[in-house]
């Protein structure tokens, strides 16, 4: 129960940050385009990154749970290749 308990909060933790991150870069782009300070665009830029890295570990983590499950299928060589 603690287990599934703590993989939930992370996978919660996870979205809320994805989410926070697009909504950076809502605020800070619209904010960049009508004033043109660079700081709102770096800002908006590292929203971009922390979405793009909050998705990777999600796609990460369920590539690694259907792995375990055995539920990623092995790819097959081609004959004669090693």
């Amino acid at each position: 129960m603690v287990k599934w308990l703590a993989a939930w909060s992370v996978l919660i933790a996870v979205f809320l940050l994805a989410g926070e991150g697009i909504n950076l870069i809502r605020i800070y782009f619209l904010s960049y385009v009508a004033y043109g300070a660079t700081s709102d665009l770096i800002v908006s830029i590292l929203g971009l990154l922390l979405t793009l890295l909050c998705v990777a570990f999600l796609a990460g983590f369920v590539y690694s749970r259907d792995k375990q499950r055995h539920r990623v299928p092995t790819p097959q060589l081609p004959h004669g290749s090693r």
